[in-house]
C-alpha cells in the first residue's frame, strides 16, 4: 500500500542529486563531506518513504530507474529554485534587495522626502522605494494596516503603539514676499500678522490649529484672507502677493520659492517635531532598517548636527 503523507527531508533530496549526478556513493558522500553509510541510509529512507525503487546498485556501476530520473530532474529544479529563493532573502538580510513603503503628509512628502529617497536609492539602488502622501489620521491608519512600513509626520503624543524618533525640529515662520516690509526683517512677532491678509491653512489641519492657538496664547484672532488645504498654494499666493502665511520652515527651506522669504516668528517661539514612527508590534525588515537610519542620518545633516 502506498503511503499517503509523504515525510521527504531536504537531506534526503541532496542526498539523492548528489548522487545522481556523481555516479557514485563513494564521490558523493565525499561532496557531502558525510560517510558513505550515512548517505546509504539517506537514500534508503528516501527510496522507503516514497516506496520506488530509484537507483540499481551493482559492483560496478550505478544506475537511474526511470522512476530516478524522472525524480532527479524535478529534484534539480525544486534545489534550484530553493537556493535561488535563499540567496534573495540573504540579500534582503543583508539590505540588498528588498522594498519599503513611507507615508508622508504632503508637505514632507514634497519637501523632505526626495532629496532623501533620491540619495538613498544612490545607496541602495535595489531597494524598490514607495512614497505615499496623505493626511496623517490616513497614514496612521495605513500603518496599522501593514499599507506602508515607516510613518513620517508630526505625531500628537497619543499613539502608545508607535515607535517613533523625533527626525526634525522645525520652527513657524512668517512666509512673505522678498519686497514685503518684514521681507529684510531679521524676525517677527505673531502680532505682526494682525496688520496683514494671512493665507491660511483650512481649519482642522494641525498648522491651522498651532496658529488659532498661538494667537490665542497672545489674546488676539485671525480671520484669514485666504484658506487652503495645501501648504505649497500658500507658498504660490505668497509668492503672488496675496498675502503672507504662517508655516514651518521646513516648508520653504527645501526648494525655496522664487520672491519668497521665512522670517523667524518670536514672541512666542513654536517649535514642530516631525517624528518617524513604526509600530512596536511589527518587526522592521532590513530594508525598513536601512530607510530609517538613513533618513535620520539624512535630517541630521541638513540641520547641522
Amino acid at each position: 500500500m502506498k503511503k499517503e503523507n509523504r515525510n521527504i527531508s531536504l537531506k534526503q533530496m541532496r542526498a539523492f542529486v548528489a548522487v545522481a549526478r556523481a555516479g557514485s556513493f563513494t564521490r558523493a558522500a565525499d561532496q557531502l563531506f558525510i560517510t558513505q553509510s550515512a548517505l546509504s541510509s539517506l537514500i534508503r529512507n528516501l527510496e522507503s518513504e516514497l516506496d520506488l525503487r530509484l537507483l540499481d546498485r551493482t559492483t560496478r556501476r550505478l544506475e537511474l530507474t526511470d522512476a530516478g530520473e524522472e525524480l532527479l530532474d524535478s529534484l534539480e529544479q525544486l534545489l534550484n529554485d530553493l537556493d535561488r529563493m535563499t540567496s534573495d532573502l540573504r540579500d534582503v538580510r543583508v539590505i540588498r534587495r528588498g522594498r519599503v513603503r513611507i507615508g508622508a503628509t504632503p508637505l514632507l512628502a514634497s519637501t523632505f522626502l526626495p532629496v532623501a529617497v533620491q540619495a538613498f536609492a544612490q545607496r541602495y539602488p535595489e531597494i524598490t522605494v514607495r512614497v505615499v502622501d496623505d493626511a496623517s489620521a490616513k497614514l496612521m491608519q495605513s500603518l496599522e494596516q501593514g499599507d506602508v512600513d515607516l510613518l513620517i509626520a508630526t505625531l500628537d503624543g497619543g499613539h502608545p503603539e508607535l515607535a517613533s524618533t523625533v527626525v526634525l525640529t522645525d520652527v513657524m515662520v512668517l512666509v512673505c514676499r522678498r519686497e514685503h516690509r518684514l521681507g529684510d526683517a531679521l524676525e517677527a512677532t505673531w502680532s505682526d500678522l494682525l496688520s496683514e491678509p494671512v493665507i491660511a491653512m483650512c481649519k482642522g489641519s494641525g498648522l491651522r490649529a498651532i496658529m488659532d492657538q498661538t494667537m490665542e496664547s497672545i489674546g488676539a484672532t485671525i480671520s484669514p484672507s485666504q484658506e487652503v488645504n495645501h501648504v505649497a498654494t500658500a507658498v504660490a499666493m505668497v509668492a503672488a502677493g496675496m498675502g503672507i502665511a504662517v508655516l514651518p520652515a521646513y516648508s520653504v527651506r527645501f526648494g525655496e520659492a522664487a520672491g519668497v522669504r521665512a522670517v523667524p516668528l518670536t514672541s512666542p517661539t513654536v517649535q514642530r517635531h516631525v517624528s518617524l514612527a513604526t509600530l512596536k508590534r511589527r518587526t522592521p525588515s532590513a530594508a525598513t532598517q536601512a530607510m530609517a537610519e538613513h533618513l535620520l542620518e539624512f535630517a541630521r545633516r541638513q540641520e547641522g548636527r
